[in-house]
């Protein structure tokens, strides 16, 4: 599937806006509305489902983590945005797998925080 940065970008916030747009109709009990858009997510979520991913192993500070992320071309997007050295993402390295070990080190990492 050949994608831009633009194009994946743009999908992502159509996505965001619609499930916003779901539940504020749900909210304000506009069941016809929340219908029409419910029907349009699957086509979106189809799309998501499509696009390459890759397993990386990054930091953020001084925290390590292991994420699902999807690469379009050289650059990695985590909840479509690039992961760059300016967004704080630093060392971003693919890997073959995410192991139970690593899974573990996270969540004893994450109690000192």
């Amino acid at each position: 599937m050949k994608i831009t940065r633009k194009v994946y970008q743009e999908m992502y916030a159509e996505r965001g806006q619609l499930k916003r747009d779901i539940q504020k109709a749900d909210d304000e009990e506009r069941f016809d509305t929340w219908r029409e858009l419910k029907a349009k997510l699957p086509t979106l979520e189809e799309f998501f489902e499509k696009l390459p991913k890759v397993k990386v192993e990054f930091s953020i500070g001084s925290r390590g983590y292991y994420r699902e992320v999807v690469k379009i071309g050289k650059t990695y997007f985590q909840h479509g945005e690039a992961m760059t050295k300016g967004r704080g993402y630093w060392s971003v390295t693919e890997i073959a797998e995410i192991t139970q070990q690593m899974k573990d080190d996270m969540m004893s990492d994450s109690y000192y925080y």
